[in-house]
């Protein structure tokens, strides 16, 4: 079944953009929505408090118009829902099982009451008390009876409020990426908690109206699932979940082994008809999207066999700019929208990759004085032919690149940075962008690409060791 879904985190709207004039302001958000959105996922939860007037938990103290408004009895959160479904639009609730926004941060505002008084309930007691083991030391321990029972009396609070305006529920595994303590192998062996725990899941929908779905985010790849604990075949097989999504942590990949997914939903005598989407994140190799890129991103996923597009918590994307770009997201709802030209491919980065949950990066490597290095790009087939490609190196010196044997030109005189703009914060701003004349810039013979694996082989002519940090690949 072909969706195109569309995440919103909440925060941005709760948070940031919503007036005091509720009904306007929701007015606004559903009137920018593209056509091409089929469904609409609005979360409840950041970090560990709510965007919905709850009895369980905590509102989100730092949405100060947000709290204002529920003292009058206003209920935004399901304004927004009510007003996205009256157009028709699937409408679902996407829950995030551990947001850890500044969990090491003791007088964080999103931290939930229930984290605080049980400390225990964590997955890395010592590493949260030490530092060592960052936000996700602090992430919830499923395994542990008293966070599930938490976790679920919010869930049957917030479909006790609004079951019979939404579609269905979306369990957010991916945010944070980390649900039982232990060691890889005895993180799989408690995978059971977490089919528990979907279970009762869909228990609570059933019992509220039959016929509401419920998907989940999961990682991209087989073994990412082992390392989570999410044993998604086991989910299909059991008919409790009614989609998947295949979704990086925070960065978009171009291509997901989806045949492989598939094998494994299969092999779970049945489970190969869920609908397996592709997420979206809001960057690539430590770039922000730009129109190209993102399309290059969708066309590569359809290609790779993904349902559907998700796109993650758009609004965020831009939320320090005056307009969000929602005609962004018209140029990938399908396969043909999204293969418009000129399209922009990047080699794999580890940023912000969680290590074994997400897909591999190829970035940044060492490259030795007079060294060679050889990386991969997939490119699907919908991308080929094309009349002109350009690579981009950011390398820090001369190099020399060759793909699929074929020498490319460079063009010393055309040193940049970017192949097509992208937003940068100005608060950040220079910071993630390189100097132009620490790039190198090619012209690719466009006949030595090809459809899928692509060779590209970087050789050194610099004197001392250089560090490669990004590889671009522009497509006309």
């Amino acid at each position: 079944m072909h969706r195109f879904l569309l995440d919103s985190d909440g925060s941005n709207f709760f948070g940031h953009t919503m007036t005091l004039d509720a009904e306007a302001s929701v007015a606004e958000t559903v009137t920018e929505l593209p056509d091409e959105v089929t469904t609409y996922l609005l979360c409840p939860n950041g970090c560990g408090r709510f965007y919905h007037p709850t009895r369980v938990g905590e509102v989100y103290p730092a949405a100060t118009r947000l709290v204002e408004l529920h003292g009058q009895g206003i209920d935004p959160f399901g304004m927004l829902l009510r007003a996205v479904r009256a157009t028709g639009r699937e409408t679902l609730i996407t829950y995030r099982m551990n947001d850890v926004h500044g969990a090491d941060d003791p007088d964080a505002p999103g931290t939930a009451d229930f984290k605080r008084q049980h400390p225990d309930l964590i997955v890395d007691a010592a590493g949260a008390r030490d530092g060592t083991g960052g936000w996700m030391a602090h992430c919830l321990d499923y395994s542990q009876p008293a966070v599930q029972e938490y976790i679920l009396a919010t869930i049957r609070e917030l479909l006790d409020l609004y079951g019979d305006t939404i579609d269905g529920l979306q369990l957010d595994w991916l945010r944070f990426p980390r649900h039982l303590s232990g060691s890889p192998d005895q993180v799989w062996e408690k995978r059971g908690a977490l089919t528990q725990f979907t279970a009762a899941v869909r228990a609570e929908l059933d019992r509220t109206r039959p016929g509401l779905r419920l998907g989940a985010r999961v990682p991209t790849h087989v073994a990412g699932w082992h390392q989570l604990g999410t044993d998604a075949a086991e989910w299909a097989r059991r008919g409790l979940v009614d989609f998947l999504v295949a979704t990086p942590f925070l960065v978009s990949d171009f291509h997901m082994p989806f045949a492989e997914m598939r094998t494994e939903l299969q092999a779970g005598m049945g489970g190969g008809g869920v609908p397996l989407y592709a997420d979206i994140e809001f960057g690539h190799a430590t770039q922000m999207h730009s129109p190209e890129s993102l399309r290059a991103a969708a066309l590569g996923l359809y290609g790779s066999g993904a349902d559907g597009m998700y796109v993650f918590n758009f609004p965020c994307w831009t939320e320090y700019i005056g307009a969000r770009p929602y005609h962004w997201l018209t140029q990938i709802n399908t396969e043909e929208a999204a293969a418009a030209k000129p399209l922009l491919y990047s080699v794999p980065h580890q940023n912000h990759r969680v290590a074994e949950v997400d897909l591999a990066g190829q970035l940044p490597a060492a490259l030795g004085a007079g060294g060679e290095a050889s990386f991969h790009l997939w490119l699907p087939e919908r991308s080929l032919p094309a009349r002109r490609a350009l690579a981009l190196v950011h390398s820090g010196g001369d190099v020399c690149l060759r793909v699929n044997g074929a020498a490319a030109e460079e063009l010393p005189h055309l040193r940049r940075a970017e192949l097509f703009p992208e937003y940068v914060s100005p608060s950040e701003h220079p910071a993630p962008r390189p100097a132009d004349e620490d790039c190198r810039l090619f012209a690719v013979v466009v006949g030595s690409l090809r459809p899928g694996d692509n060779d590209l082989e970087l050789t050194s002519v610099a004197d001392a060791e250089l560090e490669i940090l990004k590889i671009n690949l522009g497509l006309w």
